[in-house]
C-alpha cells in the first residue's frame, strides 16, 4: 500500500467527517455557550472522538470485512451490530439527500433571488409547501419531489462504482470546496458589521466552561461531528494499511478546523444581516437556517444572483460528501456480503433511499424530518456502545492495541484499550441517559405525542429490533 492509497484513505475519510459532522453544531454551541467551545471540544474529540476513530480504523483494517461480517467475526450474533449501522447510514442519507434537494432548489431561484422579500415565508410555503401541523400525508410539495430526483442523481454518480467513483468525485469536489469556503471566509470577514457577529461568536464566557450542558453538548458533538457509527470509516479503512494514529488526528483537525471556519463564514454574515435589517443576531442552529436566516443577506451582497449560487454550491457540497459517504457504506455491504454488482447495489441504494425520502417531502415532512434527526442520535449512541463493548470486552483489545502501535509512531495502544474498555463507554451511558432524562415526556418541540412516539421512538426501536433479526451468516471471504 503506497502513500497514494493513504492519501486517497485521509482525503475520503475527511470529506466523510466534515459531510456528515454537524458543522452548524459548532458555531451555534460556541454562539450559545461561550467562545470557549472549542476547549471542552477539543477535550471531548481527545476522550471520545480521536479513540472512536482509531476503533474503526482499525477494525476495518484488522478483520478487512463489511460492517456486518466484521462484528460477526468476534461473535457471530454481534451481526446485529452492523446491520444496525447499516440501518442508522440509510436513516441518516435519507434525509441528508432531502436537504440536498432544498440546496438544488435555491441553486435554481437564485436566478432573481427569489425569495428577497420573506426568505421564511417563501421557503416553508412556496419551497416546501409545508403543511399546518401535521395533516396532509397524502400531498407532497412537486419542487422538492423534482429536486429529490436531482439529488439522487448526483448521488448515484459519486457511488456508482464503488471506491473508484467516490474517490474520483471527491477528489474532484473537494479544491472546489476548498476555494468556495476559502473565499466566502474572507468575503464575509470584509461585510460591513461582520466583526460584531463574529466577536458573538467568540466571546469568551468563562463561567460557562462549570456549566454540565456546555461539556454534554462537547461530548456529543464529538460524536456526531466525525461520521462514527454508520460503517463508513471501516469500508474506507479496507483501501488501506496502517496509518491508523495519523489518520484519526487529520481527520479529528479537518473537522474543527471546518467547524471555526463555516463559524467565522455564518456569524460574518449574521452580523451583516443585523445591521441590514435592524433584526438581532439570530443564533444558527436548525437545518432550515441556511435558507430562512442567511438568505436574508444574500440579496445585500455584491453580484447578489451570482454569489447566491456560489453559496448554495458551497453549503450543498456538505450534504453531497454526507450523502454520498453513507451510501457507499451501505453498497460496500450489499456488494461484498451479497455479491451484487457495484452499479446495481447503488441503484437499489439511491432507489430505496429515495423512497423513504418521501417521508420527509411530504406537507408535514419537516417535522417528521426534525423529530427523525433528533431521535436519530440514540442510534448513534447505541451503535457506538455497543461497538466499544464487542471489541473492548468481547474480543481479545490487546491484539487490536499491537495492531495500532505496529502501524504508529506514538505506542499509544495501551491508553487507547483502557479508553475503549472503560473511558468511553461509561461517557456513552451518561450522554444515555441525560438524553433520555431530557426526552423523557416525549413532548420534543410541542410536537402532538403519537408523531414523536411513531417518527421519534419508532425510528430507534425499529432498527434495533429489525437488526436483530437479520440472518448472521458470514459471506464476506474477502
Amino acid at each position: 500500500m503506497g502513500n497514494n492509497s493513504r492519501f486517497f484513505f485521509v482525503l475520503l475519510s475527511a470529506a466523510s467527517a466534515i459531510g456528515i459532522g454537524n458543522i452548524w453544531l459548532y458555531p451555534y454551541y460556541s454562539f450559545k455557550y461561550t467562545g470557549l467551545f472549542f476547549i471542552p471540544y477539543l477535550i471531548a474529540l481527545f476522550a471520545l472522538g480521536f479513540p472512536l476513530l482509531m476503533l474503526e480504523f482499525s477494525i476495518g483494517q484488522y478483520f478487512n470485512k463489511n460492517a456486518v461480517d466484521l462484528f460477526a467475526s468476534v461473535r457471530k450474533w454481534f451481526s446485529s451490530i452492523g446491520w444496525l449501522m447499516l440501518f442508522n447510514a440509510f436513516i441518516v442519507m435519507s434525509f441528508y439527500a432531502v436537504l440536498l434537494s432544498w440546496h438544488v432548489i435555491y441553486f435554481f431561484v437564485s436566478f432573481g433571488l427569489q425569495w428577497k422579500n420573506d426568505a421564511k415565508g417563501y421557503f416553508f410555503n412556496n419551497v416546501l409547501q409545508a403543511s399546518d401541523g401535521f395533516n396532509g400525508f397524502t400531498q407532497f410539495s412537486l419542487p422538492v419531489f423534482l429536486a429529490l430526483i436531482t439529488a439522487w442523481i448526483i448521488i448515484f454518480f459519486y457511488v456508482r462504482n464503488g471506491f473508484e467513483s467516490i474517490k474520483r468525485g471527491f477528489l474532484i469536489t473537494f479544491p472546489v470546496l476548498a476555494i468556495l469556503m476559502l473565499f466566502f471566509l474572507l468575503y464575509s470577514l470584509t461585510l460591513d458589521n461582520a466583526l460584531t457577529g463574529v466577536y458573538s461568536f467568540l466571546k469568551p464566557r468563562f463561567g460557562s466552561l462549570f456549566n454540565l450542558d456546555v461539556w454534554l453538548a462537547s461530548f456529543s458533538l464529538a460524536i456526531v461531528s466525525l461520521g462514527l457509527s454508520f460503517g463508513i470509516i471501516p469500508a474506507f479503512a479496507r483501501k488501506s494499511k496502517g496509518f491508523i494514529a495519523g489518520a484519526s488526528s487529520i481527520v479529528a483537525v479537518f473537522e474543527i478546523l471546518t467547524s471555526i471556519a463555516v463559524g467565522f463564514i455564518v456569524f460574518g454574515i449574521l452580523g451583516f444581516l443585523s445591521m441590514k435589517q435592524e433584526s438581532g443576531l439570530q443564533a444558527f442552529s436548525d437545518f432550515d437556517s441556511s435558507f430562512t436566516v442567511l438568505a436574508q443577506a444574500l440579496p445585500f451582497f455584491y453580484k447578489p444572483t451570482l454569489l447566491s449560487i456560489l453559496f448554495f454550491i458551497f453549503l450543498s457540497i456538505f450534504f453531497v460528501f454526507g450523502a454520498a459517504s453513507l451510501a457507499y457504506a451501505i453498497s460496500h455491504v450489499l456488494v461484498h456480503k451479497f455479491k451484487t454488482k457495484r452499479v446495481n447495489s447503488a441503484i437499489f441504494v439511491a432507489g430505496f433511499g429515495f423512497l423513504f425520502g418521501l417521508l420527509f417531502i411530504i406537507k408535514p415532512g419537516f417535522y417528521i424530518m426534525d423529530i427523525a434527526s433528533h431521535f436519530v442520535y440514540y442510534n448513534i449512541l447505541i451503535a457506538i456502545l455497543l461497538e466499544v463493548l464487542a471489541i473492548g470486552w468481547f474480543f481479545d483489545s490487546e491484539k487490536m492495541s499491537n495492531y495500532i502501535n505496529q502501524y504508529s509512531i506514538l505506542k499509544i495502544g495501551n491508553m487507547w484499550r483502557f479508553f475503549i474498555r472503560y473511558l468511553i463507554p461509561m461517557i456513552l451511558l451518561l450522554l444515555l441517559f441525560t438524553q433520555i432524562k431530557k426526552d423523557f415526556l416525549l413532548n420534543y418541540n410541542n410536537y402532538p405525542f403519537i408523531y414523536v412516539l411513531i417518527f421519534g421512538v419508532g425510528i430507534v426501536i425499529a432498527p434495533l429490533v429489525i437488526a436483530f433479526l437479520m440472518p448472521r451468516r458470514i459471506l464476506d471471504k474477502r
